[in-house]
């Protein structure tokens, strides 16, 4: 099936409903020394390698549980 505007119409629905966006800066020097070998060795893509680090640092520090009981 080809991807035509009815596609990209629903794509940008479930998007905007759906998901949420957001951005994050390093400075080039802890990207390229820290970061980006990181996610190298670790095969994983830049994306899936940082929500994993999210959920495990959520996860490690029981903060999902402390925010509901606030």
């Amino acid at each position: 099936m080809a991807y035509n505007e009815v596609s990209k119409k629903a794509t940008m629905k479930y998007i905007k409903e759906k998901m949420q966006q957001f951005t994050i800066r390093f400075t080039k020097s802890d990207y390229d020394e820290r970061i980006k070998p990181a996610i190298e060795i670790s095969g994983l893509k830049p994306t899936t390698f940082i929500k994993q680090a999210i959920d495990e640092k959520i996860a490690r520090d029981s903060i999902a549980e402390n925010s509901n009981n606030k």
